[in-house]
């Protein structure tokens, strides 16, 4: 007798490949890495692919609420986002108090807690012009509290505008708008230096793990790989759970006529609001993962031009296809990567100078628009045609 999980892999085949190929994927770039490998794949590079598999993530999440949900959501980058302060907090205040315990150690006279804790609030809060640690660092020194908060802050600002919007029945254009004005809004209120969590300048040196200080880069970069691995496969399988199923044929027809599935019986606001909980819960995982590669974070990662590029990457790939928001997502990256990385040479023909960083907007954006009239299913649709060619 087959168990429920067999049953759903033999009806889903398309688990066991991604699974297998990400796992061919990870484990090929450890091997190929400086940390344990033969070293042919740089540690920058390491950290691209790491971020790349966390672009994958919010990826899945995004295809999750607009491609079979049909929410277009303009917001769910500020989840991301959200994510990587939560986790940061911990990094730099802990990275911090360590460095300020050590140069007080040789002090005459040992320094009582709230002298330490007046130099930590100095040395993280002084660039902004303040000393004292705000409320919203409470918890900072508990990286169990940190980590519970990169799910607890993103999913109850989720739960409270999704029920608002849900509830007043907001739909469409209009309820994209108010995701990115919801995006605009935090990215404002993060810019302030007022805000506690050091403004424009955000939280930077993430890339330091506090306590591993005699661990190279090398080595920490790969174990965020892994990281990002693991959490891209467990979304995935997540993802294709739901859509394989009753719930997935009910946000389906949600995304298709959301009229006649609350006309069926339906509690459609009820359905939504998970979705759109549970994708900016993934969408913050992916952040706090994210930027402790990145080194960095800061309310410029929240704008809404973030999410509006999340969208493109799903479109690119095929909307209302998991492995098409992969692909989109993972495509997208790397061609960022090149392209602004400065390893792809300029053209330069006469008093003509073509400089890849400066056009890699305008061809991503070409590229939106090709695949809008030439490809609407994005190349996970390219993918289905050649499928149903081969089978004829």
């Amino acid at each position: 007798m087959q168990g429920p999980l067999t049953q759903f892999l033999m009806k889903n085949p398309s688990v066991l490949i991604f699974l297998g190929l990400l796992s061919a994927f990870t484990i090929f770039a450890a091997i190929g890495s400086e940390a344990f490998g033969i070293g042919f794949i740089s540690t920058s590079m390491i950290k691209t692919l790491g971020k790349t598999l966390c672009f994958c993530l919010i990826a899945i999440a995004m295809d999750l609420v607009w491609g079979y949900c049909g929410i277009l959501s303009l917001g769910h980058f500020a989840f991301f986002g959200l994510g990587g302060y939560m986790i940061g907090m911990w990094l730099m205040y802990e990275r911090t108090r360590l460095i300020v315990e050590s140069s007080m150690a040789n002090a005459a006279l040992p320094p009582t807690p709230q002298e330490i804790q007046e130099a930590i609030g100095t040395q993280i809060f002084g660039v902004v012009g303040g000393a004292e640690i705000p409320a919203i660092w409470a918890f900072a020194h508990s990286l169990p509290i940190q980590l519970a908060l990169v799910v607890l802050v993103p999913g109850l600002l989720a739960l409270v505008f999704g029920w608002l919007a849900f509830r007043s029945r907001v739909t469409g254009v209009y309820l994209s708008i108010l995701t990115q004005a919801m995006t605009l809004a935090l990215a404002l209120y993060l810019f302030q230096n007022d805000s506690g969590l050091r403004g424009n300048n955000g939280l930077s040196g993430l890339q330091n793990i506090p306590g591993l200080d005699h661990v190279p880069q090398s080595h920490i970069s790969l174990y965020f790989l892994l990281a990002s691995a693991f959490a891209l496969g467990l979304g995935f399988v997540i993802a294709k759970l739901i859509v394989e199923n009753k719930m997935g044929n009910v946000i389906k027809g949600i995304r298709d006529n959301e009229a006649r599935v609350r006309f069926l019986g339906y509690h459609v606001e009820t359905y939504k609001l998970f979705i759109f909980v549970l994708t900016a819960i993934m969408a913050a995982i992916a952040g706090a993962i994210y930027y402790p590669q990145a080194g960095i974070i800061n309310p410029a990662e929240i704008a809404p031009i973030a999410s509006i590029y999340l969208a493109v990457w799903v479109a690119i790939g095929g909307r209302g296809r998991i492995y098409g928001a992969v692909i989109g997502a993972a495509l997208v990256s790397m061609l960022s990567s090149l392209f602004t990385g400065g390893q792809i040479p300029n053209i330069e023909v006469g008093p003509v100078n073509v400089v890849w960083v400066d056009w890699w907007l305008v061809l991503l954006g070409v590229s939106f628009v090709a695949v809008t009239l030439y490809a609407p299913k994005g190349i996970g649709g390219l993918i289905d045609m050649i499928k149903m060619e081969r089978t004829k």
